[in-house]
């Protein structure tokens, strides 16, 4: 009975601070199904949609749009951004005017620049992703510096492991990285480089 009581409370005490939020003037399309498990501190014009998490320390700034069954974790997010669907950011720091997701994961010590895109099924770890950079699909990012206005293609990876220790992957800013790329670390792409698609075409014969 006694923990019965004590989830009854929990839940009082979260459905008080989401009310709350919504007296701010935040607008939140399912109140009953957002979870606040630490400190939330709200610029103004924020959306948010259901199934939504706050761990520990988050900020959210101005006109921020958070969709469905997201997680935020120790994060500072940016104005502008938005997150989109099933998304999970930890310990890190997103900048205006950037999109993340659907189905993204931000790893701790990851900052993103600002009006960059990190798309659907994108990894990002211990990083830094410049401005105006595009990270649309499917691709992994770990221990690496990435500079402004940087492309990176569907399914292209760093392999920041080596078996024993992590190494680093630097690229420059406008470089361009085609799809199905892997990026062996430690490497450096430079300034304006191009790195073409991984290209496979089979073709049936028929006798």
């Amino acid at each position: 009975m006694n923990n019965y009581l004590k989830y009854i409370c929990l839940r009082l005490k979260n459905r008080i601070k989401v009310y709350g939020l919504i007296l701010q003037g935040i607008k939140i399309h399912r109140p009953e199904t957002i979870q606040i498990r630490g400190n939330l501190s709200l610029g103004k014009k924020i959306t948010m949609d259901s199934d939504i998490t706050f761990k520990k320390n988050v900020v959210l700034s101005d006109s921020v749009i958070i969709e469905q069954n997201c997680t935020l974790e120790d994060c500072i997010i940016g104005e502008n951004v938005h997150i989109k669907s099933n998304s999970i950011i930890k310990g890190s720091t997103i900048k205006s005017n950037s999109f993340i997701g659907p189905y993204a994961r931000i790893r701790p010590k990851t900052m993103i620049g600002s009006s960059s895109q990190i798309g659907n099924f994108v990894e990002i770890k211990n990083s830094t992703i410049g401005n105006n950079c595009r990270i649309n699909h499917l691709t992994f990012i770990g221990d690496t510096k990435i500079e402004n206005d940087v492309t990176i293609g569907a399914g292209t990876i760093t392999c920041n492991y080596d078996g024993a220790n992590t190494q680093k992957t630097y690229i420059e800013k406008e470089a361009f990285i085609g799809s199905g790329v892997f990026l062996i670390a430690p490497i450096r792409i430079g300034h304006n480089a191009t790195i073409g698609s991984w290209f496979y075409n089979y073709k049936k014969c028929s006798s």
